[in-house]
């Protein structure tokens, strides 16, 4: 009987987690669907894509690539350094709570930004195995609905494909203020800004493979020098 309640109260407790992120998903996740019909894809591919490719911001960024037919390392490179940052989540997730070595690989790619935010922020008491998966489960099912809601929507309101330019520009500008506001770094700023200009000047499909592999190492120069303590003659 206990067993019976503990599993329903996991239920209820990853419910109600997952709901600010599904206020979140679901309008997004249409967007998502609308563009990826606006793009001519065909719509179910957008359910297929939430189910496999479980990222928001990388399916916003495949979406065009796909219709533009970039070449598939382009695709692969891209995706790698967009998910790059999921190593260091994992640093701090708690999987080891999760016992079954497939609940285990569900929940590594289940790994989102969101999902992540609201299972770390927990206290390491309150979660079970159980509630962490389902937590994830819950905003991947939302995230799911929502591209395919979008997607047969676009259908009936076919947009403009020439906007899918517009629309990724306006997402990362958004992110791009977010984070500046969160963490108001001016030198990494112009430092991203100067990559992103002198990429310009490369051909347009290796603009983003080259331009994200240049500022994945300027973070990485960044964090190394960062952590240097600072020597004795320079403190005197």
């Amino acid at each position: 009987m206990q067993s019976g309640e503990s599993y329903q109260q996991d239920i209820l407790r990853a419910a109600r987690d997952s709901v600010p992120v599904a206020l979140g998903y679901i309008p997004l996740g249409i967007g998502m669907g609308m563009l990826l019909t606006g793009a001519g894809i065909d719509w179910w591919w957008a359910p297929v894509f939430a189910i496999f490719m479980y990222s928001g911001s990388l399916q916003y960024l495949l979406v065009p690539m796909i219709a533009a037919h970039e070449p598939l390392i382009a695709i692969a490179l891209a995706t790698l350094l967009i998910q790059l940052r999921h190593i260091f989540y994992g640093i701090s997730f708690p999987l080891d709570l999760v016992p079954a070595k497939l609940g285990k690989l569900y929940a590594i790619h289940a790994l989102t930004d969101e999902a992540y935010a609201l299972i770390a922020a927990k206290p390491r008491a309150e979660l079970t195995g159980r509630r962490i998966l389902l937590t994830q489960l819950f905003c991947q099912l939302t995230w799911i609905f929502g591209c395919a809601a979008g997607a047969l929507l676009g259908l009936a309101v076919p947009i403009d494909p020439r906007i899918l330019n517009f629309a990724m520009t306006a997402l990362f500008l958004v992110l791009m203020i977010e984070a500046y506001q969160n963490n108001p770094a001016r030198k990494e700023l112009l430092f991203t800004a100067g990559i992103a200009a002198g990429a310009l000047l490369i051909p347009a499909n290796l603009f983003l493979p080259v331009a994200l592999s240049a500022l994945t190492l300027l973070l990485m120069l960044t964090a190394h020098f960062a952590s240097k303590p600072a020597s004795p003659e320079s403190a005197s």
